[in-house]
């Protein structure tokens, strides 16, 4: 080693009163630094190396000094650091992660790093190199990089959509599959935004954000909630969301994550699946079921209240027997089909219909019930039911009898006011179809 050299010799002053030497304190430093040290000249030749470089090699310092540093290592090794000699002879500070065979036999990761070496006159001797242990840190870097990269494969994988939100409920990441959830052409521009505005959620909607709000308090550590929402293109999607808040070691709340399923197709079912089970599957109108519950609660605001009637219109049809017998039941089908659209075309918004089975259909009606009421809305029933009904190229005419039982005066029983007036539409087919007939009030 040059000991007149500045940047090998001029060290900071050992303190006043120290015995050590320069010497001896720059024997202290190689010597326990834990670090590999060297210096190599331009022609790469080994002009110091500290006892930890040494050990590497199995061998003494003095053992090396005088070696060409591309003879101590094999061509591969020559190959890998060549660049980084290079960038260092021409100035550069150069660090770098290598994984190396330690003396011991196996593999652990050190950083290099290379530094130039000036002389007096600012040119370039030659380099230092220092290498330290840096495996335990770098297997964990690793391993997190890892457990990231299967995370985000996770997410990205998932059925499900995921958003991630800081304290703030400001989008910091979401999967693709979430971009699409939510019909967003990308998601360039939307990270930092409140995820609740991105929704357009109507203001009735609160289930999520109340959620969120209970996350963001720390009331809750995790919950779940349900939207419902329009896209841009109007689609209606319904989401269920769970969602879970990360804190710190403080217990502060840092970011919160919300996995999002996409129901509307089992929402859409469970509407079909009840609309079947209240309304006829030909006509569209109530079923006899769903018409008695509708029956029943106005029946019972009428007791209540002690005020207001209920009107029962049951109606049968005049010689429909007759066009199944005749036209097939593919056109007496088509006939019902008609005769529900005109007595929805006839009856008031908001009086209740039902096709009771066969060609029975019933009619409710709940407000401003008179006499008046009910022959106007009857008469006007059985005028639309005698027009002649074009099915399958024909003119089909039938008609209708309609028997007509009112709450008060009549008892306010279902099953009652249902045979009342069942029986007074058949004293309507007695008296020659065609009729309105109210049931006897005796």
């Amino acid at each position: 080693m040059k000991q007149d050299d500045p940047e090998l010799s001029d060290y900071r002053a050992i303190a006043p009163g120290h015995s050590l030497s320069k010497g001896e304190l720059l024997d202290v430093i190689t010597r326990s630094a834990g670090a590999t040290m060297a210096v190599v000249d331009r022609s790469l030749t080994m002009l110091y190396v500290n006892d930890e470089y040494a050990r590497w090699f199995g061998t003494v310092p003095e053992q090396l000094v005088g070696r060409s540093l591309t003879r101590m290592y094999g061509d591969a090794a020559v190959t890998a650091f060549m660049p980084f000699v290079a960038r260092v002879l021409s100035g550069e500070r150069v660090q770098y992660q290598r994984l190396l065979r330690t003396p011991y036999g196996f593999d652990e990761w050190r950083t290099i790093c290379l530094t130039p070496w000036h002389n007096a006159e600012g040119s370039i001797e030659g380099f230092i190199t220092t290498a330290l242990d840096v495996h335990e840190l770098q297997v964990a870097m690793d391993a997190l990089r890892a457990a990231n990269q299967r995370l985000s494969s996770h997410m990205e994988n998932s059925p499900l959509s995921v958003f991630e939100m800081d304290h703030n409920l400001r989008l910091l990441h979401c999967s693709q599959r979430a971009v699409q959830l939510m019909g967003w052409v990308h998601v360039a521009g939307l990270e930092g935004q409140l995820l609740p505005e991105l929704l357009h959620l109507s203001p009735a909607d609160t289930s999520l954000l109340l959620a969120l709000q209970r996350l963001q308090s720390g009331q809750e550590s995790q919950n779940r909630a349900e939207t419902s929402f329009l896209r841009d293109d109007g689609t209606e999607v319904h989401c269920e969301w769970f969602n879970s808040a990360l804190t710190d070691a403080d217990g502060q709340v840092t970011s919160i994550m919300a996995l999002v399923e996409d129901v509307s197709a089992k929402i859409e079912i469970a509407r079909q699946q009840h609309y079947l089970a209240h309304h006829d599957s030909l006509t569209g109108l109530f079923n006899r079921a769903a018409f008695q519950k509708q029956l029943e609660k106005a029946l019972d605001a009428v007791r209540d209240s002690s005020a207001g009637s209920v009107a029962l219109l049951f109606i049968d049809l005049d010689g429909f027997k007759g066009v199944n017998d005749t036209e097939g039941h593919r056109a007496g089908d088509e006939v019902l089909r008609i005769v529900a659209q005109r007595i929805a075309s006839t009856v008031r918004l908001g009086d209740t219909m039902a096709r009771l089975g066969g060609d029975e259909f019933l009619v409710m009606l709940e407000h401003e019930v008179t006499r008046d009421v009910t022959d106007t809305i009857g008469h006007r029933l059985l005028h639309a039911l005698q027009q002649p009904m074009q099915v399958e190229g024909r003119d089909l005419v039938i008609g209708a009898s309609i028997g007509v039982a009112i709450c008060p005066p009549l008892e306010g029983h279902i099953d009652e006011l249902m045979n009342r007036a069942d029986q007074a539409m058949y004293s309507a087919k007695r008296a020659g179809k065609g009729r309105l007939h109210y049931a006897d009030t005796d």
